[in-house]
């Protein structure tokens, strides 16, 4: 390609008329999906097939034009903007985190180094000020941006690691005759057991702890956990909490599990990847009473703060724990290697290469801020308190729980059929709602048990549309159970 091609390829007008035509189909693409129309949430169509339509040597896509090629994205992609969305954990990210976004796409500036990003690291910087002051953190705390909650708890635990181990773990390594280890919940998110592995702790560092009737840690028997642990020959050297649990949205019991770590010197992580968001909302904050204690928090802005994905922060009530987790010699990157600059992220990260989250997020707190965050988050927890009574009303169904968050688990349960034939049904049912596209839900598993399971992320999922889920499943559950 001659270099007149090649600087053809970054026209500024060509841009400009390509990225109109790309909101315009983003547009009406939103208008028709948030307009409750006739469109599917998500199309049923087979991996292989859809592989095919994409392959480069298809005949369709021999003179597709790029609008096209939006177009073709769209159309075989989950729809979070539909009401009916009640699926994952994905939410419908507002337009201001959008535009940001796609700012930063552009520029594509990393963020391993302030010369790299400038703006994105002191957008950043005020972001964890912010997000500090909501969680009750002194002036020391500082935290950093990364992608997703599992690079968040991974973060958080090594530096639990290299905080509370009794030498340089990070240059010495895990030395085996001296293990530690971690207590979790059975409801802990998996990426915290994982990352237990990830850093070399092994599989008899994971401690977990049961749960109760509400799939809460019992924090009653943190006591008894880690005397079992020590009497093994393992240290315990923390605790990680969910705020809330992936499963069934539920908040462990902070202010207790932060006094355990108090009286007995352990390090306290919080998985907020999901839930954390109640701090926007005056209603519902109390279910993170003693987050003020934490050693490191996790916090997922693209899961209820509405910010396009995927955008995770990671705080530290004592900011220098923040540079001592990634304590290492770049010459090529940095000069000192003594001073806690907070402006060269990959200090503090395991990412060097790492978007520009910190602007996104702004953008989404100065555009909408506390009060329009805080009332999606009401509307969501109060609209799954609603939904549960509604299942509850119902004599065919039946209720996991009692939903602290936006998270109820439920399923299609008529009297005298025995839980494997019920877990068969509502597995089947799930897979046929799913196909017609009426609804997109999900399914989660507890105690042996298959439960349905909605996450109302959407803002305007609405009571209508629950009653015509329910209404979905006991159509499509009286076929089955008739089979």
């Amino acid at each position: 390609m001659s270099d007149a091609k090649l600087n053809q390829t970054y026209d500024s007008e060509e841009f400009r008329r390509q990225g109109h035509e790309l909101i315009d189909i983003l547009a009406d693409y939103l208008g028709k999906a948030t307009s409750r129309s006739e469109m599917p949430v998500l199309r049923n169509i087979e991996p292989d097939d859809l592989v095919r339509e994409f392959a480069f040597d298809s005949p369709e896509n021999k003179d597709l034009p790029l609008s096209g090629y939006v177009r073709k994205v769209i159309e075989s992609m989950n729809h979070m903007h539909h009401p009916r969305f009640v699926g994952h954990q994905n939410t419908p990210p507002l337009t201001a985190g959008i535009i940001a976004q796609m700012c930063t796409t552009l520029l594509n500036n990393g963020v391993a180094v302030y010369e790299m990003g400038p703006a994105a690291m002191a957008a950043e910087r005020n972001v964890v000020r912010y997000i500090t002051r909501l969680t009750g953190f002194g002036s020391e705390a500082d935290g950093i941006f990364t992608h997703g909650g599992s690079a968040g708890n991974l973060t958080g635990l090594l530096a639990a690691r290299q905080a509370m181990s009794e030498y340089n773990i990070w240059e010495e390594g895990v030395r085996h005759d001296r293990p530690v280890g971690i207590i979790i919940s059975d409801q802990s998110h998996y990426s915290v057991s994982r990352n237990a592995k990830v850093i070399g702790l092994g599989a008899g560092s994971i401690i977990r702890i049961p749960y109760d009737s509400r799939y809460a840690m019992q924090t009653k028997l943190l006591k008894e956990t880690k005397q079992k642990a020590e009497d093994k020959g393992i240290r315990v050297i923390c605790v990680a909490a969910n705020a809330c649990s992936t499963a069934t949205g539920t908040y462990d019991n902070l202010e207790e599990i932060a006094a355990f770590c108090r009286d007995n010197k352990l390090w306290f992580h919080v998985d907020g990847a999901h839930g954390l968001g109640v701090l926007f909302s005056e209603r519902y904050r109390h279910l993170v009473r003693g987050i003020e204690y934490a050693d490191s928090v996790v916090l997922d802005f693209h899961k209820m703060l509405l910010t396009p994905g995927l955008n995770t922060m990671v705080l530290f009530r004592d900011g220098k724990r923040s540079y001592e987790t990634f304590a290492q010699k770049a010459g090529y990157l940095f000069d000192k290697q003594d001073e806690n600059e907070w402006f060269n992220g990959a200090k503090r990260t395991l990412e060097c290469t790492k978007s520009a989250l910190g602007i996104v997020a702004w953008a989404v707190i100065k555009y909408y801020g506390d009060e329009v965050l805080g009332r999606y988050i009401d509307s969501r927890y109060d609209l799954a308190l609603w939904f549960a009574e509604a299942i509850r009303s119902e004599s065919e169904m039946e209720l996991a729980v009692t939903p602290e968050s936006n998270i109820v688990c439920f399923r299609y349960a008529p009297a005298g059929i025995s839980r494997e034939k019920l877990n068969d049904l509502n597995r089947r049912m799930r897979k046929e709602i799913v196909k017609s596209g009426e609804f997109y839900l999900v399914q989660t598993e507890l105690d042996g048990t298959i439960w349905l399971r909605t996450a109302l992320m959407n803002a305007m999922t609405d009571e209508n549309d629950l009653r015509q889920l329910i209404t979905a499943i006991k159509r499509h559950g009286a076929k089955f159970e008739n089979q």
